[in-house]
């Protein structure tokens, strides 16, 4: 491959990740990865990995929460949100000297 076609190759790679990262959200769940069409383009961080993610989360990323909705993928947030109610009873139970 000549200097001037990779020059080319990478140009055209570099303006296909700035148009994905200002128009998507790659966003990683437990069952795989998911493209999110942004409400707005705008050149913010694409990457999310909600795995983790409570609902203290979701009020700092108003926008994902948005993407995510619109796109009518609703259980990649309540997945989230049953989680962490779950934990929070498990730690009552827990703190009330239940150890099932």
């Amino acid at each position: 491959m000549s200097k001037l076609s990779s020059f080319f190759l990478g140009i055209a790679v570099g303006a296909g990740g700035l148009y994905t990262s200002e128009n998507y959200y790659v966003v990683r769940s437990n069952e795989s990865l998911h493209l999110i069409p942004k409400v707005a383009a705008k050149l913010e961080f694409p990457y999310y990995d909600i795995r983790q993610y409570k609902v203290d989360d979701w009020n700092r990323n108003p926008s994902l929460a948005l993407a995510i909705i619109r796109s009518k993928k609703q259980n990649l947030m309540m997945d989230s949100g049953v989680n962490e109610v779950k934990s929070q009873m498990d730690a009552l139970w827990r703190s009330l000297g239940n150890t099932e």
